[in-house]
């Protein structure tokens, strides 16, 4: 009987290729997300002053309300009546879990009176602090800075 000897074992190999495919996939699908995610705001003239610098949790958790130049309310690119406004903050409000900041982004040149309007549907219900957005003193428009507001 002849024994042989044995043969030396393959060394284990890992294709990492996959891998790499579903990261770079995964890069690409967070790049757009955060594209959409800005592309929500509306572009407009926001007053230009200094104000607290806006923080993430500010812009992840608020209640974003937009004020054109006309006066016409809107919540995520879409206008609605101030009624329906109030309905939609409800039911942010109604839930505990979240802590919901509202924010009012005013074109500098919409009428006072529908801001004060708003104002007062807020604190109707309940909304005594919120913020009005502003854009940095040398910058451009945009949701820069949220300026400190609360309800008059």
């Amino acid at each position: 009987m002849k024994i042989r000897a044995p043969k030396p074992m393959e060394e284990a190999s890992f294709d990492l290729t996959p891998m790499i495919d579903v990261v770079l996939l995964l890069i690409i699908f967070f790049m757009f997300t955060t594209h959409f995610a800005k592309s929500q705001f509306t572009p407009m003239d926001l007053p230009k002053e200094k104000g607290e610098p806006a923080t993430e949790e500010l812009n992840e958790a608020a209640f974003t309300i937009d004020l054109d130049r006309t006066g016409l309310t809107s919540v995520l690119g879409e206008a609605v009546s101030v009624e329906r406004v109030q309905e939609m903050l409800k039911a942010d409000l109604a839930n505990e879990q979240l802590r919901t900041s509202v924010v009012v982004r005013a074109d500098r040149l919409c009428p006072a009176v529908h801001l004060n309007r708003l104002a007062s549907v807020l604190m109707s219900m309940g909304v005594r602090d919120w913020k009005l957005a502003t854009a940095n003193e040398g910058g451009s428009g945009g949701a820069a800075a949220a300026g400190g507001g609360t309800a008059p």
